[in-house]
C-alpha cells in the first residue's frame, strides 16, 4: 500500500509541476518577428526591442545582422533559462546545450529554435553598445 501512495504522490507532484508551463511541447515552434540588428542610416538601430514569451512553448527566432556594425550579441541569462532545440546559420546546424554570445561581424543571419523553461525578464545587448540603444528584453511568463 505504501508503494501505491508513493506513486500517487509522485504523480500529483508531477502534474502540479507541469501546470506551471503555459505551452505544449508537442506543437510546432511559433515563428517570432525577426530581430534586426544594425538598421537605420547609422546602423545603430535594432528592432523589435521586446518579445513576450510563455514557458513550455516552442519559438523560432531569426536574427538578422546588416553588417553596418559589429555586434557581440550577449543574452546569457536568457539562454541559460531556455532549452535550445536548434541553432542554425546558413547550411550549418550547431548541436549545443548552451551558448552565451553570438558575434555578428558581417551581414548574415542565424536562427534559434528554443523553449523557455523559467519565467522572468531577460535583457540582451550588443556588448559595449548599450548606450547607443542596442538592447532589448525577453519577457517570459
Amino acid at each position: 500500500m505504501r508503494l501505491g501512495a508513493l506513486c500517487l504522490a509522485v504523480a500529483f507532484v508531477a502534474a502540479a509541476g507541469g501546470a506551471d508551463a503555459a505551452g505544449y511541447l508537442g506543437k510546432r515552434a511559433e515563428r517570432l518577428p525577426p530581430l534586426q540588428i544594425g538598421i537605420g542610416e547609422d546602423g545603430y538601430g535594432m528592432e523589435p526591442k521586446s518579445y513576450d514569451l510563455e514557458t513550455g512553448k516552442g519559438y523560432k527566432l531569426k536574427v538578422i545582422a546588416t553588417g553596418l556594425l559589429q555586434c557581440d550579441l550577449v543574452m546569457r541569462d536568457f539562454l541559460d533559462n531556455v532549452w535550445i532545440r536548434r541553432l542554425a546559420a546558413g547550411d550549418v546546424e550547431f548541436k549545443v546545450a548552451t551558448i552565451s554570445t553570438v558575434e555578428l561581424d558581417d551581414e548574415g543571419e542565424f536562427e534559434l529554435t528554443f523553449v523557455p523553461v523559467r519565467p522572468g525578464r531577460y535583457e540582451w545587448a550588443c556588448e559595449g553598445l548599450e548606450a547607443q540603444g542596442l538592447t532589448g528584453t525577453f519577457i517570459v511568463k
